[in-house]
């Protein structure tokens, strides 16, 4: 049992000892990354640059956009049209794709449907305006005072209009989404 122990301890300690060398990311002078143990400048590499810092507002709207865009949900108008005006001016209709109601869309109408949502995420957007269900939410009623203005309880809007221009022109464009509202969430129709 001694020997077995002896030949264990000697056997240890040839071991190769694990070297913990840092691990440095480069960039080569092609674009490609490297990894090496070495100084970048010796490689011929240079070291990547750090992310630029968010203020507090900018990592808001970060966050919010990658938590909805990772398969949350819009679950407030204003988030809705974030989300909206984010797919547009980022140019990608998958992700204008990501907020529309699809329920009972078939594969030919979803088609047509992807179509027109590419269109519409490659023009530039200049403003999106709510389209109300009640133009007038203010009325009067006369009473012994006079007329008194008397405001009605304000319904979400029904739609969005957007305006947007022909890609590369000034020649504008007007397109109206639809407003669902579906298992707690808002979507968007044509």
């Amino acid at each position: 049992m001694r020997a077995l122990l002896s030949l264990l301890l000697f056997a240890l300690a040839l071991w190769p000892h694990a070297s913990h060398a840092q691990v440095r990311k480069c960039i080569s002078a092609d674009g490609r990354p490297l990894y090496t143990d070495q100084k970048c400048e010796a490689l011929g590499a240079t070291e990547p640059q750090a992310p630029p810092t968010l203020n507090a507002g900018a990592a808001k709207d970060v966050a919010r956009s990658n938590r909805l865009y990772m398969g949350g949900c819009t679950r407030t108008l204003q988030d809705l049209v974030f989300e909206l005006r984010t797919a547009i001016e980022q140019g990608d209709a998958n992700r204008l794709s990501s907020i529309y109601h699809w329920v009972d869309v078939s594969d030919a109408t979803a088609v047509s449907v992807m179509d027109r949502l590419d269109r519409i995420a490659h023009r530039p957007l200049l403003d999106i305006q709510p389209i109300s269900a009640d133009p007038e939410s203010e009325s009067t009623i006369t009473g012994e005072a006079g007329e008194v203005p008397r405001t009605t309880a304000r319904r979400p809007p029904i739609g969005l209009r957007l305006e947007q221009t022909l890609p590369q022109s000034i020649t504008p464009a007007r397109t109206v989404l639809g407003l669902r509202r579906y298992y707690g969430c808002w979507w968007v129709t044509l």
